[in-house]
């Protein structure tokens, strides 16, 4: 959850009135980080929050989930490992474990299709 305006507003008023950063994020009950990035925003105009979520692009495209999808079907003992070789894009081992998951396969040596959301195997 993001500090509201006001209380941005006020730490960064406080430490603009010559209070130090420690004294004032103790006077605030905020992290020293924080009173310096609502100082560095304040001096960049901005102080509102960051949208938050991912900062970067996801890495799987929906391409590479049905590759995913069709490599386990044909291999249903295929690893995590072997599949980070069959990909083209680099990803890391833990990122396709994660993904598996998330498309409903068993993240087991041999892994069965017993979640999957795209329907029935043939």
């Amino acid at each position: 959850m993001a500090y509201s305006m006001d209380l941005r507003k006020r730490v960064v008023a406080a430490v603009e009135a010559g209070g130090s950063i420690a004294e004032v994020s103790r006077r605030f009950d905020v992290s020293r980080p924080a009173v310096r990035d609502w100082c560095a925003r304040a001096k960049q105009g901005r102080l509102e929050a960051n949208r938050p979520g991912p900062t970067k692009p996801r890495k799987f495209t929906p391409d590479d989930d049905q590759f995913l999808l069709h490599q386990v079907r044909l291999r249903p003992g295929i690893t995590a490992r072997e599949l980070v070789g069959l990909l083209h894009n680099k990803v890391s081992l833990w990122s396709v474990c994660r993904r598996l998951s998330e498309l409903g396969l068993s993240l087991k040596k041999s892994r069965s299709l017993l979640r999957n959301k795209s329907g029935p195997t043939s």
